[in-house]
C-alpha cells in the first residue's frame, strides 16, 4: 500500500471512530507511524485528506451503484443496489454523520458534492427507467419520480443522524435497517 493510500485508509478509520473534529493530522501521522512532514508531503492539510476521501466516496458511488450488464435487471438487483448503498454509507459513515458541517466549512467540497449528487440523481433516474423497462417497477410520472428520488436521498444521507438522535448505536445492523425502510418506500412502485 502506498503512503498516500495508508494515510487515507487510516484517516478514514479515525474519522469514522472519532469524527473529524477530534482527529488532527498529527493523530493520523502517528497512527500511520510516519512523520507529520511525510503526511504533509502527500496532503497539505486535513481538509485535503477529507477532500480525497470524498473523491473515494464518489468513485464508490460510480462503480458500485450500477446494474450488471450481463443480464436483464431483476428485483434482486434492486435489493442489491439498496444494500450496496448502505454498505457505502457504513464505509464512509463520518461523511454522513458530518455532512452539513463538512460542506459548510469547505465551499469547493460543497460544489463538488452538489455536482456529484446531481450526477447521482441522473443515475438513479436511469436505474428506475431500466427497472420500468424490465417490468420490475411501474411507470412513474416525472414529478413523482423526482419526489421519490428526493425521499430516497434524504433517507440515505441522513439515516445515520436519525439513528444517533434516537441514541441507537452505529453499527452495520442498525445502518442496514435503512435498507428495509428504503425498500418500503419503493414498494408501491414495484410490480
Amino acid at each position: 500500500m502506498s503512503k498516500r493510500d495508508l494515510i487515507l485508509s487510516t484517516a478514514l478509520e479515525l474519522f469514522n471512530q472519532k469524527g473529524t473534529a477530534e482527529v488532527s493530522t498529527n493523530h493520523i501521522a502517528e497512527a500511520c507511524s510516519i512523520s507529520p512532514g511525510n503526511l504533509y508531503y502527500h496532503f497539505r492539510n486535513k481538509a485535503a485528506i477529507i477532500q480525497a476521501l470524498f473523491e473515494q466516496l464518489y468513485a464508490a458511488w460510480d462503480t458500485e451503484l450500477s446494474l450488471p450488464n450481463d443480464h436483464t435487471p431483476q428485483l434482486s438487483d434492486l435489493t442489491n443496489l439498496v444494500e450496496t448503498n448502505y454498505q457505502i454509507i457504513w464505509r464512509y459513515r463520518f461523511v454522513y454523520r458530518e455532512l452539513v458541517a463538512l460542506l459548510r466549512q469547505d465551499l469547493a467540497l460543497h460544489a463538488s458534492f452538489l455536482s456529484t449528487r446531481q450526477r447521482g440523481f441522473s443515475g438513479f433516474q436511469q436505474l428506475v427507467e431500466q427497472f420500468i423497462a424490465a417490468g420490475i417497477m411501474r411507470p412513474i410520472e416525472a414529478k413523482t419520480l423526482d419526489q421519490l428520488m428526493q425521499i430516497c436521498w434524504l433517507i440515505s444521507e441522513f439515516w445515520l443522524n436519525n439513528l444517533e438522535i434516537q441514541q441507537q448505536s452505529i453499527e452495520p445492523s442498525t445502518i442496514n435497517s435503512g435498507v428495509s425502510l428504503m425498500l418500503r418506500v419503493l414498494q408501491p412502485y414495484i410490480i
